[in-house]
């Protein structure tokens, strides 16, 4: 066990300090973060128009009427279908503070370059033609990874651009606002007329737009892979790896793999909103409901092993300290305090579980007896069965609890083994105090 450990740790640890102090994929990282409460509480207005209760439907279609679910709609539009727009912005700020860059410059030119690429319409009504229409879809699930791009590419030619001899300087009793505007007039310049000479380009090219080639060359592709059980099974086994070396998993990993999940989130939340049924299984729904219950790696369950079974006091009362987090998905006192992190006995059931979890629960939705996740989008802090109840219905919590079961069995053994050796510990150091006193005491009677 230490041999491999040490090869993966001489092997992985340098990759996975790169990607974590990585400018791009962190300001990827948290520029999905900074966008998270519109996306919950567009989530929130689709979880009032659907749920999961017999005849909920016709309830609030005879209480409010007809419209009123649609009119529901009005916030989900305005929160999830322009999910790509609220990513430009969100990129370009995390960006902009990395390189310390005027945020709203950086902002601004990265919105008006997706813009720019994005391609309007003509709509043809029975009414008569409508022109200079964007597409839903283009701000949405199809745009996402266009959105992404232009913003690095635009934030990075922002900061090239930056230089004093291309910068317009203004005296000093110019407001600070208007002193501004004009030093970005020519980098802006210039990168409206970079992407503005792309768009003419791809007009000439059998994709029509640049946002259909990243969505047939790149995106597709990515959300095919994405969406099967072996690249979830090593998202999860490397989450939880990096855990191990107390390197933040999740960050690293979903840097990745976290804009796919969302474009294979909001497809499904796109299907229920048309009255469809969910097409895809890998979701971020998928993993933060079903997966990780407790934190990653499943820890309530070691949680409640300890809990219930320990014999040790280190094990027993680092668990009660742990409970209030675990019960919102918070897992950074069991990782460090038990500890998980370079412990070697429990590094096996640390990465078992989610890629045993990920296998049950994928083959559950696979045979439709797990509903697929709708796209609703709720805090990962949700505790478990609520979780599961606001995402699959009473399904959700009978399999959440069907997980907790098998983590727990996985989990014991190692537990246990642990708590064996901590309680030897304590045996061993009551006993030494114990002899250290006897020996003062005889010291002092002689």
């Amino acid at each position: 066990m230490n041999k491999f450990t040490e090869v993966m740790e001489r092997n992985l640890l340098p990759l996975a300090m790169k990607i974590e102090s990585n400018d791009y994929l962190s300001a990827i990282k948290d520029g999905f973060i900074r966008i998270m409460p519109f996306l919950i509480i567009g989530s929130l207005f689709l979880l009032i128009a659907n749920l999961p209760f017999p005849g909920y439907s016709d309830f609030i279609v005879g209480l409010f009427g007809d419209k009123f679910i649609s009119q529901l709609n009005y916030i989900l539009d305005a929160t999830y279908s322009i999910m790509a727009l609220l990513v430009v912005v969100s990129i370009s700020i995390s960006m902009a503070k990395r390189w310390q860059l005027n945020e709203i410059s950086c902002a601004l030119i990265s919105l008006v370059c997706f813009m720019i690429i994005t391609p309007f319409k003509l709509l043809q009504e029975q009414g008569g033609a409508i022109s200079d229409v964007i597409p839903v879809f283009a701000l949405g699930a199809q745009g996402l990874f266009l959105s992404i791009i232009v913003t690095l590419i635009a934030v990075r030619l922002y900061r090239l651009c930056s230089h004093p001899r291309l910068m317009i300087t203004m005296p000093d009793s110019v407001p600070p606002a208007v002193a501004n505007s004009f030093s970005s007039l020519i980098p802006s310049l210039l990168i409206v007329l970079f992407f503005w000479l792309i768009r003419l380009l791809f007009e000439y090219t059998t994709y029509g737009t640049v946002q259909e080639m990243i969505f047939t060359v790149l995106q597709a592709p990515m959300m095919k892979l994405g969406n099967t059980l072996p690249s979830q099974m090593i998202a999860e086994f490397f989450i939880s790896f990096f855990w191990f070396f107390g390197l933040h998993g999740d960050s690293i990993v979903t840097a990745i793999m976290g804009p796919v999940w969302r474009s294979l989130t909001l497809e499904n939340l796109q299907a229920m909103k048309s009255g469809l049924a969910p097409v895809n299984i890998i979701t971020q729904q998928f993993r933060d409901v079903f997966l990780i219950c407790g934190g990653t790696g499943f820890t309530l369950a070691m949680l409640l092993v300890m809990l219930f079974r320990a014999k040790s006091k280190r094990m027993r009362e680092i668990a009660k300290l742990a409970t209030p987090a675990a019960i919102f998905n918070i897992n950074e006192p069991i990782i460090f305090g038990v500890p998980i992190a370079l412990n070697p006995l429990l590094l096996i059931p640390f990465i078992l579980v989610p890629v045993v979890l990920c296998v049950i629960t994928y083959s559950a939705m696979a045979s439709g007896f797990l509903p697929l996740t709708s796209g609703l989008e709720i805090p990962w802090t949700t505790p478990i069965f609520i979780s599961g109840f606001l995402i699959c219905g009473w399904k959700g919590m009978l399999f959440q609890a069907i997980n907790l079961i098998v983590a727990m069995t996985i989990y014991y053994p190692f537990v246990m083994t642990l708590d064996r050796q901590y309680l030897r510990d304590e045996v061993s150091l009551k006993t030494e105090m114990t002899d250290e006193l006897s020996e003062q005491n005889i010291t002092r009677t002689a």
